[in-house]
């Protein structure tokens, strides 16, 4: 071998083994089309993708530059079906008042500064709001993938940015809540009463406890309400649950609601979904494009997380950061229930409309149901 040959193996060798390895979503992605969107759907026991996604991650489900997660379920074709539900033209507000709780739960948020400015002839008002302390619709940026709950292992949706990037000084706008915003959200939504099948039941329950509700209790309330849970829903609907949280803090004496904030260790506790394997599987074989409930968080709290398939999951972190899924909560539910048990029907029309905020995590949806 001459020293000409010698050499162009070397150079050869070190270029081969320089490539870049290819990032896993670039090689698992699944490929579709808006003719058959579920083409090479994977089932719940088939994710993740890839064996380096986190637990039950959809990483890739759709596409390795997704930005919109469940949301890609509402296609025109689910939006127009869903103008059906519309039978008496009638709205509901979803939205609780944006000072409301009162207190925030959290202590740690601000509550809501409201001003007025009065101009001659004219006022206008300054709102400062943190967006998770009312109603508000949880963007992908919200919440994180951790699997020790350490800022060194967060991933979020899809790997496409990173908790530095967001926090740096120029910010980041993949994953903002612009894409929710821009994306237009309205589609066919599916109350189930939680709380009404507990009182039909003579069933007392605390909505501050640590109480979890199971999938198999969501099925007994889809039957208690005439519904199917099987094949009741459909692609690109909209799950609401209600557990009666707003009934209940609404009753509490107004000293009982400025002290529910503090409550300390295992007292700081509200009721909710259970953080299961058992609730994803249920949850990800209906395609849903959105969950929502009247709590604080639609699972139980504290989210420090439980064993799901050996690994510490809390559902924020496998539906946000995992799914793509976002989480509407506070969602005031009163009136809707009211309208749908005197109707006798539990679907509905909804629409949501973000603030338009680039790079954003999360907003008040602005939530209307109409029937």
């Amino acid at each position: 071998m001459n020293a000409f040959i010698a050499l162009a193996v070397i150079v050869t060798a070190v270029v081969t083994h320089a490539r870049p390895t290819p990032h896993p979503l670039t090689l698992v992605s699944r490929t579709f089309n808006d003719s058959d969107i579920y083409a090479n759907w994977p089932t719940y026991d088939e994710l993740p993708l890839h064996p380096s996604f986190p637990t039950r991650a959809a990483w890739g489900v759709w596409g390795d530059n997704d930005q919109l997660g469940a949301l890609n379920h509402i296609r025109n074709t689910t939006i127009l079906a869903a103008k059906n539900e519309i039978q008496l033209g009638r709205a509901i507000n979803l939205n609780l008042e944006l000072s409301m709780p009162d207190p925030p739960l959290n202590p740690v948020r601000r509550p809501l500064i409201h001003a007025i400015q009065p101009r001659a002839g004219y006022q206008d008002d300054v709102i400062t709001l943190n967006t998770q302390i009312s109603t508000q619709f949880d963007g992908l940026k919200h919440f994180p993938y951790s699997t020790n709950n350490s800022q060194s292992t967060y991933q979020f949706y899809n790997d496409l940015i990173t908790f530095d990037d967001i926090v740096s000084a120029e910010g980041t706008t993949v994953l903002g809540i612009q894409n929710a915003a821009q994306k237009g959200i309205a589609g066919r939504g599916v109350l189930l009463d939680w709380a009404g099948w507990m009182e039909s039941k003579n069933a007392t329950f605390d909505v501050f406890s640590n109480t979890t509700i199971s999938p198999s209790e969501l099925d007994e309330v889809a039957a208690w309400q005439g519904l199917n849970a099987t094949s009741f829903f459909k692609p690109g609907d909209f799950l609401v649950l209600r557990t009666g949280f707003t009934q209940q803090y609404d009753a509490l004496p107004a000293h009982e609601q400025a002290i529910l904030p503090y409550r300390a260790d295992a007292d700081a506790t509200f009721l909710g979904t259970e953080a299961s394997g058992d609730l994803l599987r249920w949850l990800w074989e209906k395609k849903l494009s959105l969950v929502g409930s009247d709590n604080p968080a639609f699972e139980a709290l504290p989210n420090t997380g439980e064993v799901i398939d050996g690994d510490m999951r809390s559902l924020h972190q496998v539906f946000i950061g995992g799914w793509g899924m976002s989480i509407v909560e506070y969602l005031n539910l009163e009136e809707l229930a009211k309208t749908c048990h005197e109707l006798g029907r539990y679907s509905f029309f909804f629409t949501i409309q973000n603030l338009n905020v680039v790079g954003g995590i999360a907003s008040p949806p602005t939530a209307l149901a109409i029937v």
